[in-house]
C-alpha cells in the first residue's frame, strides 16, 4: 500500500477523521448512559461519569504527548495514541464492571488527546501559510460535523444491538485508522529538529511556547471564545427541554441547525484563503461576528424576549464565527514555532479544554428561570475578553 499523497483527499480525510475521534467517542456515547447504568449496577452519576473521565484523560494528555511528539516524531505517537484508543474501546465492549469501564475510558481518552495533538503539528511541517490554512479549514468543518452526527449514530446502534456495540465500533474505528497509519502515513517531522526529553530542555520549550505571543495569545484567543460555544453546547439542553419545552426531536433539530454554524464559517473561511484574504482580515470578521451575536442574545435575554428560535438563530452567527476563528487560531498559534509543533500545538489544545470546562460550568451554574441570560453573559464576556485580547495584543503583528 503506497504513503498518503499529501496533497491528495485521503490524507485530508485521515488527518480530520483523528480530529473526529473525540466528539465520536464521547457523543456516540450519550444514548447509552441509562443502559450503562441498569446493566452494570451503577449509579447515574457512575454512568455520567464515563464521559467526564474521558474528558479528563483527553484534556491531560496533551502536554505529556507534546513533548514526545517532539522527540519521537508524530507517527510513533499516533500509533500509541490509536492503539490505546482501539484497546480500550474494545476493552470497554466487554467491561464487566462499572469500575473497570471508567478506567478503561481514562485510558481511551488519554489516547485520544494523544492523536488529537498531530493533526496541527503534521500540518505546520508539511504546508506553507496558504495550504496549512486550507488544511485546517477542513479540520474545522469536521469539529462542526462530528458532534452533530455522534448522538445519532450511537442512537442507530442501540437500535438494533446492545450498548456495548458502541465501544466495539469505537474500538474498529481506532484499528481501522491505526491500520492506514502504520502502512500510509509517512512520517511528517524531520529528524534533524528532534527535541530533547531532557527536563530542562522540555520546560525551556514549554516557556519557550507559552512566551511566544503568538502562541499563548492565539491560544486565550481560541480558548475564551470556544469557552462562549460549550456553555450553549452544555447548557442547551436544559434552556431548550426544560425552559422552552421543545421535544427531544425538536432539540436535536435546534442543536444541529446551530452546530451547523461551524461548518458553514469554515466554508466561508475556505472562500477567503482561495481568494488571499489575509488572516487579519479574517479575524477581524469573525471576533467581531461574536461579539455582536453575544451582544444581541444578552439583549434579547435581558428583554425576556427569548426563544428556542431566536436563541438558536443568534447562536448560530456565534457558531459561523468559530468556523472562521479555529483554522486562523490554530495556525497562527504554531506556525511561530515549527520546531516545537507538538508542544504549541499542546498548549493550544489544553488551553481549548480548559476553557471550554470552565464556560460549560459557569454557564450551567448562571442558568435560571428558562432564561438564555446565563448562557448569553457567559458567550459576551468571552467574546468581549478575546476580541480586546486581539486587537490590543495581537492585532498589529498578524499579517495584513
Amino acid at each position: 500500500m503506497t504513503s498518503f499523497n499529501i496533497h491528495g483527499r485521503g490524507f485530508l480525510v485521515f488527518l480530520s477523521a483523528m480530529t473526529a475521534l473525540p466528539p465520536l467517542a464521547i457523543d456516540m456515547a450519550l444514548p447509552s448512559l441509562a443502559l450503562v447504568q441498569a446493566d452494570l449496577g451503577a449509579t447515574q452519576t457512575q454512568a455520567a461519569a464515563t464521559i467526564a473521565i474521558f474528558l479528563a484523560g483527553f484534556s491531560t494528555a496533551p502536554l505529556i504527548v507534546g513533548p514526545l511528539a517532539d522527540r519521537f516524531g508524530r507517527k510513533p505517537v499516533l500509533v500509541v495514541g490509536l492503539l490505546l484508543f482501539a484497546l480500550c474501546g474494545l476493552g470497554a465492549a466487554f467491561a464487566p464492571s462499572i469500575g473497570l469501564l471508567l478506567g478503561l475510558r481514562l485510558v481511551q481518552g488519554a489516547g485520544a488527546g494523544a492523536v488529537g495533538v498531530l493533526p496541527r503539528a503534521i500540518v505546520r511541517d508539511l504546508f506553507d501559510v496558504r495550504e496549512s490554512r486550507l488544511f485546517l479549514t477542513a479540520i474545522a468543518q469536521v469539529n462542526g460535523v462530528a458532534p452533530v452526527i455522534a448522538p445519532s449514530i450511537g442512537a442507530l446502534i442501540l437500535y438494533v444491538a446492545p450498548w456495548r456495540t458502541i465501544y466495539l465500533a469505537l474500538a474498529a474505528i481506532g484499528a481501522f485508522m491505526l491500520v492506514l497509519g502504520l502502512s500510509r502515513f509517512r512520517e511528517s517531522q524531520p529528524v534533524g529538529v528532534r527535541q530533547s526529553l531532557e527536563p530542562v530542555a522540555v520546560a525551556a520549550n514549554y516557556g519557550l511556547a507559552l512566551t511566544n505571543r503568538f502562541c499563548l495569545g492565539f491560544s486565550l484567543v481560541l480558548g475564551l471564545t470556544f469557552g462562549g460555544m460549550f456553555s450553549y453546547i452544555n447548557t442547551s439542553p436544559l434552556l431548550f427541554m426544560q425552559g422552552f419545552g421543545v421535544t427531544k426531536a425538536a432539540f436535536a433539530g435546534f442543536f444541529a441547525f446551530t452546530s451547523l454554524g461551524v461548518i458553514a464559517g469554515a466554508s466561508v473561511n475556505s472562500q477567503l484563503v482561495q481568494r488571499h484574504v489575509k488572516p487579519k482580515t479574517a479575524l477581524d470578521l469573525a471576533l467581531s461576528l461574536t461579539a455582536l451575536a453575544a451582544l444581541a442574545l444578552l439583549g434579547v435575554s435581558l428583554a425576556e424576549l427569548g426563544s428556542a428560535v431566536t436563541v438558536a438563530g443568534l447562536s448560530f452567527f456565534y457558531f459561523l464565527a468559530m468556523g472562521i476563528i479555529f483554522p486562523n487560531a490554530m495556525h497562527e498559534a504554531v506556525h511561530p514555532l515549527p520546531k516545537i509543533a507538538g508542544m504549541a500545538s499542546a498548549v493550544l489544545l489544553s488551553s481549548q479544554m480548559l476553557f471550554g470546562a470552565l464556560g460549560g460550568a459557569i454557564g450551567a451554574a448562571l442558568y435560571r428561570n428558562a432564561s438564555p441570560a446565563g448562557i448569553a453573559a457567559v458567550m459576551t464576556g468571552a467574546a468581549i475578553l478575546a476580541g480586546a485580547l486581539y486587537a490590543l495584543w495581537l492585532r498589529p503583528s498578524v499579517e495584513a
